[in-house]
């Protein structure tokens, strides 16, 4: 008996570990923003998005259109046409580290109950505040992309 429960186990051990893909934990839900430069738009780079227990996590980097070097500067929201429905500004700020218009690789969560599902196909949009006149400061939109499903790779 003894040996047949070791092979039992054995086989058992092995099912569990070769369980089918199924069986397994979801692949994260993910999105990406792509920014492509342009009249008016001079910020270039890419936004991931993927959902975590916490809220959405963001990496990205920005290659060029950062004319500020302060990231108090700086706003990155999602819209819904003209409301934000996710704003990640204070969670950017802590990490960005702009540098030559650039911003380096950077990563953040933003605590939030909203899904990838939320912010998809909606536009990601990023603001930076300017001086108009003496004393006088607005947020002008400097780059804008649409979130979009990102393609799920097989290995």
């Amino acid at each position: 008996m003894p040996k047949l429960l070791t092979i039992a186990t054995v086989l058992l051990a092995t099912v569990t570990l070769t369980a089918s893909p199924a069986l397994a934990a979801p692949d994260p839900v993910k999105a990406t923003a792509d920014f492509q430069e342009a009249l008016f738009t001079p910020v270039a780079g890419v936004l991931d998005f993927e959902e975590t227990a916490d809220g959405i996590k963001v990496a990205g980097e920005f290659k060029k259109g950062f004319a500020s070097d302060a990231p108090s500067d700086y706003q990155l929201v999602v819209l819904d046409n003209a409301e934000v429905i996710l704003d990640f500004s204070k969670d950017f700020q802590k990490v960005a580290e702009i540098e030559a218009a650039e911003v380096t690789a950077f990563e953040f969560v933003t605590k939030t109950k909203q899904k990838i599902a939320d912010i998809r196909n909606e536009d990601v949009v990023v603001r930076q505040l300017v001086d108009v006149a003496a004393g006088i400061k607005v947020q002008a939109e400097i780059g804008r992309a649409k979130v979009q499903k990102t393609e799920v790779r097989q290995g």
